[in-house]
């Protein structure tokens, strides 16, 4: 199969020297990667910045900064054909209406407005009705319960084929480790935990699993 995955986080300039991000290490994004192209397949990771990218041998990587390139950079890898798009980037809801020339001055108050972000998995899901697209749905310290139905509500808003739930206020991003749950529409939630790149290799078994049985 071909897979496309995207990583790590995005950041949004407020002027030419500060800008908004979050703490994504990209870690989960990676091992889905290294766990893919172990197996056999052509595996293309798009990137945010992150600091000591891992190389993975067989592995072609794009880099971009800001969710609009993220966006710009998947539809494109997108119309070269894919299989599976895997978005495992934490990208920035978020982005200054405008950015600022120069630095802002520090001394003085300052009003941000901010501007909603495209939501990458639903451009593609619509673009591309023939790649199988798995989406991850962070949440902050809500019940078992409520991430679960968020994950499903965006599961089924955008037609997705498979989305990764998990909590990062208890599992904080960049750990190693994480707890997730995994669900397909019309199919049962799968709970698994433990090291980023033991969870990688299950989500491409079950990715694997339900494409067999398309």
């Amino acid at each position: 199969m071909r897979i496309l995955i995207t990583a790590g986080p995005t950041q949004e300039p407020i002027d030419d020297v500060r800008y908004i991000t979050n703490a994504s290490s990209g870690r989960m994004g990676f091992a889905l990667a290294k766990a893919a192209k172990k197996i056999g397949h052509k595996v293309v990771v798009i990137s945010g910045p992150v600091p000591g990218e891992p190389k993975i041998k067989g592995v072609r990587f794009v880099h971009v900064r800001k969710a609009g390139e993220m966006a710009d950079a998947v539809i494109k890898e997108l119309e070269k054909g894919f299989d599976v798009f895997i978005s495992a980037a934490a990208v920035g809801d978020y982005a200054p209406l405008k950015t600022i020339k120069g630095k802002i001055d520090s001394k003085r108050d300052f009003v941000l407005r901010l501007k909603p972000t495209r939501k990458i998995t639903s451009i593609t899901k619509k673009k591309f009705r023939n790649v199988y697209v798995v989406a991850f749905k962070a949440e902050f310290n809500v019940s078992k319960k409520v991430l679960i139905e968020r994950a499903s509500a965006k599961l089924i808003q955008e037609g997705l084929d498979l989305i990764i739930a998990n909590d990062i206020g208890k599992y904080r991003m960049g750990s190693k480790s994480n707890r997730i749950y995994m669900t397909a529409q019309g199919k049962k939630i799968i709970e698994m935990s433990g090291v980023k790149n033991i969870l990688a290799a299950r989500i491409l078994k079950t990715i694997s699993s339900s494409l067999l049985s398309l």
